[in-house]
């Protein structure tokens, strides 16, 4: 379960709306270590970052703010509905985000496990990085009402953005463990706490 005495790493994924921050936000505050590819994808991009020169070499200098930091929203106009842009971003920035990723992980070498939350984990083709996966899982339709009340979007930019992933149900199925999220969230802790809890009793097993 631990090969040459590593962390055991745990991919969390799940669909957007699904409630993988809540998860995350949870392990983090019972102190577990947890490395948010999210948060590790804003830090490449920063300024003065290789990621962020990387970019404007792609995409020209009209994606940067007043203060050459980058702006989100122009790039995010220039690539939601262009598929070759978007991989093209995505080749820029997959390399720079799994590189941060491990210099984190290094971080955590005495750990017996570290948890990952990755959103396109299988989009990204990264499953193999991980000893098991865990699927946050809730219905498109919840999913759907979640964005739309969370971003204050329309239905019809909602459905693109869910579009715009891997089927919730096709992770399901590629995934090592299930959590659902269609509850409250005392309910999305219990599940949580229970997986934990046989977490720790395999590796006590060992």
């Amino acid at each position: 379960m631990k090969p040459n005495n590593k962390p055991y790493l745990i991919g969390i994924t799940g669909g957007i709306g699904s409630g993988k921050s809540e998860v995350s936000k949870y392990l983090t505050a019972l102190g577990y270590p947890l490395i948010d590819a999210d948060r590790v994808s804003r830090e490449v991009v920063e300024t003065g970052e290789i990621g962020l020169f990387r970019i404007v070499e792609a995409f020209g200098e009209g994606i940067l703010n007043h203060d050459h930091s980058l702006n989100r929203r122009k790039l995010g106009e220039i690539i939601f509905n262009n598929a070759i842009l978007r991989q093209q971003l995505n080749d820029i920035m997959h390399p720079q985000i799994r590189l941060r990723m491990e210099q984190h992980l290094s971080c955590f070498e005495n750990e017996p496990f570290v948890f990952f939350d990755v959103p396109l984990l299988f989009e990204t083709d990264t499953r193999s990085n991980y000893n098991e996966v865990i699927l946050i899982y809730a219905p498109e339709s919840v999913c759907l009402q979640r964005i739309i009340e969370r971003d204050k979007i329309s239905s019809d930019l909602a459905i693109k953005k869910i579009k715009a992933q891997m089927s919730i149900e096709i992770k399901r199925n590629l995934s090592d463990y299930v959590i659902e999220n269609t509850g409250d969230t005392a309910m999305l802790y219990f599940q949580i706490d229970f997986y934990l809890k046989s977490l720790q009793e395999r590796f006590n097993h060992l």
